[in-house]
């Protein structure tokens, strides 16, 4: 598979600055949805947080959140989300969410609604929001079995379930699709 250099910023006791290399094609679990695993114990909480990839000194996501609870089980309860997906073209694409665990090592992901609905924002100026995403890393994946609403300049589309290629930025749509053209 092909090594992913991952920058971790984790701090344990003191500062420690982390590389992580990750194989691709490892099959995982769905990271437990929101509640790290009983007796799991809690290493340290902090303000702020960031994790980042890259791939051949680029760029191909990073995460901000506005707090992190970092556990030995390598997963982190994140709040105020924010992912950054940059494709090979340079388009972007932003997911930002409430609420989320990440598990460090793989950097998969599950993003859950707050107040505000889990949003991704192009850089072409679509608008997706849902009450929850799931991100597969090693495949730059998005996806959700909830109902979801898709807003551009020239097309609303609505429906259940969806799967998104981060570097292509395309979506799959599963079922009870509605598309409406706007001139």
């Amino acid at each position: 598979g092909i090594i992913i250099a991952l920058g971790v910023f984790l701090v344990l006791s003191a500062a420690l600055y982390g590389a992580y290399a990750l194989l691709r094609g490892t099959e995982l679990a769905v990271p437990t949805l929101f509640q790290p695993a009983s007796g799991t114990r809690l290493l340290m909480s902090m303000e702020g947080f960031r994790f980042v990839e890259t791939e051949n000194g680029r760029v191909s996501w990073r995460m901000v959140a506005g707090s992190a609870d970092l556990y030995e089980n390598k997963e982190a309860q994140l709040k105020d989300i924010e992912i950054t997906f940059v494709a090979p073209d340079g388009r972007e694409a932003r997911l930002l969410g409430a609420v989320a665990t990440l598990d460090t090592v793989t950097g998969d992901a599950a993003i859950r609604r707050g107040v505000r609905e889990v949003r991704i924002v192009t850089s072409e100026g679509y608008l997706l929001t849902t009450d929850s995403l799931f991100w597969k890393a090693d495949q730059r994946i998005v996806r959700t079995a909830d109902p979801f609403k898709l807003l551009g300049s020239e097309l609303y589309l609505e429906g259940q379930g969806l799967s998104g290629n981060a570097d292509m930025l395309t979506i799959e749509v599963d079922k009870h699709v509605k598309a409406v053209l706007q001139e």
